[in-house]
Formats: structure tokens, C-alpha cells, sequence
């Protein structure tokens, strides 16, 4: 998920719709079979509640050597917390249960609420965050609101080491394109949703 090395493609969960199963390789579970197809995924579930580090153990031991996750920070940190470090207990907590993953974590997803407009709070948090994280794991920030479109916010991802999600659809003009740390390039995008006749396919 670096520039420096191979491009890695995946999506947000591993679970694998009934009518595409026959299309997997054979596996105890879901995220086997995904593992076999893909080589990286996006634990979002995160956002919303705890896994215990023991879970994110046996996800690691299920998949492969080269696999990597990269896992989403509760909205706690992000949505409740709005970066303040007075949700210091609920980031520590979620690295000891992301510690699970051990060298297949290669990312940590920090998604913004459209309502936080940038400020020099984000310095500190990001500061923290990336004291507390092994080198090899890399930051992504998905601001989403325009304030993070500036000069002034760009450089402050820059120097907290943290790169700007390549957002679909794009909130702003040139938000469809990766900033901040340039050392990883994270592209989020919605889901193709195929089309026939003009209706929905289902």
C-alpha cells in the first residue's frame, strides 16, 4: 500500500456474496477464501465497535504472509472525540486490539466527520497516534470537510507523516487525488453499482 511497493487492490470487509461464492477458492471461512483473491482488506466494523485482540489474531493467522489490513479508528477517536486527547483511553485500548493483526497491519484508516473543520488540533493527535504505532504502519486521514482542502492543512499532514485519502466521490476539486505524506497513495471509492436499461441491477 507504499509507492514504493506493488499496487494492492481490495474492499471494505471480506464477506462474499452468496451468487459469487462458486467464483472463490475453497476456505473455512469468508475472509480464507477473500485472502485467496485479494491481497488486502479494510476492517471498517471497526468504527463502530471493539474487536477483541485475540480476534484480530486469528484473522491474522488465517490469511497469508504477504496479506495486509488496514483498519478503520473508532468514531469515538474521530466522530465523538473530535481528536481531542481526552479520547487518549479509547485510542489506547484500540491499538492493543489492533496489535492482534501484528506485521500484517499495515494501515490505520482515521476518517473525518464532514462537520470537522481543520485545526491545529490535529497535529497533536496525529503526533500521538504515530508515536504509539510500530514504523511500518502508515496513517491515512479522510477529511470531509473543505477546510482540509488548504495549503495549511496539506502541510501539516505532510509533516505528521499522514496521507490523504484519494476520496469517491470527491468533496472538493482535486480531492480525487491523494495528498499530504506522498509516501502512500489510499484510494477510497464507492461501490460500482452495475446498470441496465437505466434500473439498478440486483
Amino acid at each position: 500500500m507504499s509507492q514504493r511497493d506493488p499496487v494492492r487492490v481490495g474492499t471494505a470487509g471480506w464477506s462474499v456474496p452468496g451468487r459469487y461464492l462458486a467464483e472463490f477458492p475453497a476456505g473455512d471461512t469468508h475472509l480464507e477464501r477473500y485472502a485467496r483473491e485479494f491481497p488486502v482488506v479494510e476492517i471498517d466494523t471497526s468504527f463502530y465497535r471493539h474487536h477483541q485482540r485475540a480476534t484480530y489474531a486469528r484473522w491474522a493467522a488465517s490469511v497469508g504472509e504477504e496479506f495486509r489490513f488496514a483498519v478503520k479508528t473508532p468514531k469515538a477517536l474521530t466522530h465523538e472525540g473530535n481528536l481531542h486527547a481526552g479520547a487518549s483511553a479509547t485510542r489506547d485500548r484500540f491499538l492493543a486490539e489492533v496489535d492482534g493483526l501484528g506485521a500484517k497491519l499495515s494501515v490505520l484508516l482515521v476518517q473525518l466527520p464532514p462537520s470537522l473543520v481543520f485545526d491545529e488540533t490535529a497535529t497533536a493527535f496525529f503526533a500521538d497516534l504515530k508515536r504509539a504505532l510500530p514504523p511500518t504502519v502508515q496513517i491515512a486521514c479522510e477529511p470531509r470537510n473543505l477546510t482540509w482542502s488548504t495549503a495549511e492543512a496539506n502541510d501539516l499532514l505532510i509533516g505528521s507523516s499522514v496521507s490523504r485519502v484519494a476520496a469517491d466521490p470527491a468533496r472538493w476539486e482535486g480531492n480525487a487525488l491523494p495528498a499530504g505524506d506522498q509516501s502512500l497513495a489510499y484510494f477510497r471509492q464507492r461501490p460500482y453499482v452495475a446498470q441496465q436499461t437505466g434500473r439498478r441491477a440486483r
